[in-house]
């Protein structure tokens, strides 16, 4: 597998970042992951903005234009013979000492990585997967919530309380029984035809692919509502769905073991995975999905 690693291909057993890289001592970077269909890339200008203003709130140098991580996006894929795959850019701070505070400003550490998608992602947006609620909210709350850092252990521990479960997602809660969001996922339920989705005031992630799906909803006449939501809300729902880059619209037939509605995807989620679908297939061609 080659990585691209401060303006270098590299096999990923080769690329080397120093010991004193702030963001292996203190998380000290961001990112933020695209996906590629049939090896072009799809939205990065918009994952790009939200990683500049991530790198703008740790003061961090802007990554670049978009342009230019298309270009290298399309080439890492290719190389590593992928096709539709999971594109992730890393910033860190780069070696500028130990100390909280930074002791010099330094050149970044930049690391693009390319990785495969699960192989059984069509049948688990066409089934649906289950999901857990996690007895904590995320890691990263208000105001660093809307931002990918480079440390969250909230998502490390979420993820192998699911796995352990036996569940494909877990998602947070909070203390006041609100669920904000999935691991790497946001969250919309279905209630009378309408959508409801937890607001960015909450501290969400604000998904590139949860703004796409809103547009796509309102612009089709589905009213959308973004407003807390409890976990008992989440559980009477008809319908629950996941969206991300990764997965696009991803039903959800059950939570902590419950049946969501009749226990698969519903007619709304399908609707809106199609139009994702074709929406994507518009931007990009016949790279498109083809599912």
């Amino acid at each position: 597998m080659l990585v691209w690693l401060n303006g270098r291909f590299l096999p990923a057993r080769d690329a080397r970042v120093s010991a004193l890289d702030r963001g292996l001592l203190h998380g000290d970077g961001a990112y933020d992951t695209w996906r590629t269909y049939g090896g072009l890339p799809f939205a990065v200008a918009a994952h790009l903005r939200r990683l500049g203003d991530a790198a703008r709130i740790l003061g961090l140098p802007p990554p670049g234009p978009a342009a230019a991580w298309e270009r290298r996006s399309r080439l890492l894929v290719a190389r590593n013979r992928l096709a539709d795959a999971a594109v992730r850019l890393t910033i860190t701070r780069g070696t500028a000492g130990d100390a909280l505070a930074p002791d010099r400003r330094v050149r970044p550490t930049l690391l693009l990585v390319a990785r495969r998608l699960p192989a059984n992602l069509g049948r688990r947006q066409a089934r649906g997967v289950s999901a857990v609620a996690l007895p904590f909210p995320r890691d990263a709350g208000p105001p660093w919530g809307g931002i990918k850092l480079v440390g969250h252990v909230s998502a490390v521990v979420g993820r192998r309380i699911a796995a352990r479960r036996g569940t494909d997602e877990a998602l947070y809660v909070t203390p006041a029984g609100e669920v904000t969001e999935g691991i790497t996922s946001n969250v919309f339920l279905v209630e009378r035809g309408a959508l409801v989705t937890p607001p960015r005031a909450s501290g969400i992630l604000p998904g590139v692919t949860r703004a796409i799906v809103i547009e796509i909803a309102r612009r089709s006449g589905i009213a959308v509502r973004e407003e807390p939501v409890t976990l008992s809300r989440l559980r009477r729902a008809r319908e629950v769905f996941l969206t991300a880059s990764t997965v696009e619209v991803l039903p959800v037939v059950r939570i902590d073991g419950r049946r969501v509605g009749e226990g698969r995807p519903g007619e709304l989620t399908r609707k809106l995975q199609a139009a994702f679908s074709a929406l994507v297939s518009a931007v990009l061609g016949d790279a498109g999905p083809a599912h």
